[in-house]
């Protein structure tokens, strides 16, 4: 073992060497430790882009990092929607209900997943479905701006339950 010694004009250069030599890798460990909310934003980019499957996995990762995120799975919902309008399988439109309907399982307040899922509805044609959902969007955010497009939808739902 090697001793180093030092006088107080070293450990004066040293120290404040030593204190950001720290500081750095701290900073560095906090760059490499990504939020969920990272991956939902890097998701939203990713499916807007239309790359449906990179979205995908981006939710995924964020949703390992925040299992009981209504919001990542709204995102993921969205994502799959993307990956339906794709390919039009059936299989990637179930996920996207599964996906919407844990979503509202996790946060019963938080009103996306309802438009979402009421969306989803009414555009595979079961409008009565849809304006349950759409219906319960509106009471738990009546201020909506599409507020009268959505009272049409669920008219439309109410008349075809009849």
């Amino acid at each position: 073992m090697i001793l180093l010694r030092m006088n107080k004009s070293g450990w004066k250069i040293i120290f404040p060497i030593l204190a950001i030599l720290t500081v750095l890798a701290a900073c560095t460990g906090l760059q490499n430790k990504k939020g969920a909310t990272s991956y939902f934003e890097e998701g939203a980019a990713l499916t807007q882009k239309g790359k449906c499957d990179e979205g995908i996995e981006k939710y995924k990762k964020g949703l390992q990092k925040e299992p009981r995120s209504a919001v990542g799975y709204n995102y993921l919902g969205m994502a799959y929607r993307c990956k339906y309008s794709q390919l039009r399988s059936l299989e990637w439109r179930q996920r996207e209900i599964e996906a919407f309907k844990k979503a509202i399982e996790l946060d019963p307040n938080f009103y996306l997943p309802y438009i979402n899922l009421g969306t989803t509805y009414y555009d595979m044609g079961n409008r009565k479905e849809a304006a349950l959902y759409f219906r319960k969007a509106l009471e738990i955010f009546p201020e909506h701006p599409s507020r009268e497009l959505i009272e049409g939808m669920i008219r439309e739902g109410e008349r075809e339950g009849r």
